[in-house]
């Protein structure tokens, strides 16, 4: 009957729960690097122009609940979604806000101008194109007026990261370029749109004869920055 076929078609979401979240275990790092990787954004919430006690963020995607743990030590009013109930679960022992759902879903269950900050780490190379610009648009509705939003994702400026490391996790589906993303954002009409690079990689010598210290130099300067995040405000 329908109401079986709706319970296997929810369970077929999350066949793949146990899989990502030892996949995350293993090739993205603790829960504390993580937490260290995530606070150079800290000082673009402090900037925002609300009171602290009146700041409401949304994590999207957000996994382990790393960002949300962050913003809460610092007094901010902090909760995230995700799709993985697994994830979500971990979340909710440390006793984090965090809840099963999808992201537009949820996001049109908001009211406009509802929320200060929207945040996003590793979700948007996940999404085709039209949910991603659908996300956007709907990101701007429920943001107050400078509100702003912050989407972390791997660098394919860096050749190692474009070439190989994007496509160890199945789930990605393509790398976005930096002014792409910026592009994207613009025509949604987010404003003072910013690209900030970061997570150095480590100097690497590819080539052990010295006769090819030259080109050694070439790949590493276009292999530091593995990640950038698009940051944006509506004004």
């Amino acid at each position: 009957n329908q109401e079986e076929l709706l319970s296997i078609t929810d369970e077929e979401k999350h066949q793949f729960d146990t899989f990502y979240v030892e996949f995350e275990d293993k090739f993205r790092g603790t829960r504390e690097d993580i937490k260290q990787r995530v606070e150079v954004y800290l000082p673009y919430i402090e900037e925002l122009p609300f009171k602290k006690e009146d700041i409401k963020a949304l994590d999207v995607g957000c996994g382990r609940g790393e960002w949300i743990e962050l913003l809460g030590e610092n007094s901010y009013e902090a909760r995230g979604i995700d799709l993985n109930r697994i994830m979500v679960a971990k979340s909710q022992e440390l006793g984090l806000s965090a809840e099963e759902y999808d992201v537009i879903e949820y996001l049109k269950s908001l009211e406009d101008e509802s929320l200060s900050v929207i945040t996003g780490f590793h979700i948007i190379e996940h999404l085709p194109f039209g949910i991603l610009m659908q996300m956007y648009k709907e990101s701007y509705r429920v943001l107050k007026k400078e509100g702003m939003v912050i989407f972390e994702t791997p660098n394919p400026e860096n050749i190692v990261v474009g070439a190989c490391n994007f496509y160890m996790d199945p789930t990605h589906l393509n790398p976005l370029v930096p002014q792409s993303s910026e592009f994207m954002l613009k025509t949604i009409g987010f404003s003072k749109v910013e690209i900030k690079r970061q997570n150095l990689m480590k100097e690497v010598k590819y080539f052990d004869n010295d006769d090819f210290d030259e080109l050694n130099n070439i790949i590493y300067s276009m292999t530091k920055e593995q990640d950038y995040a698009v940051i944006g405000y509506k004004l």
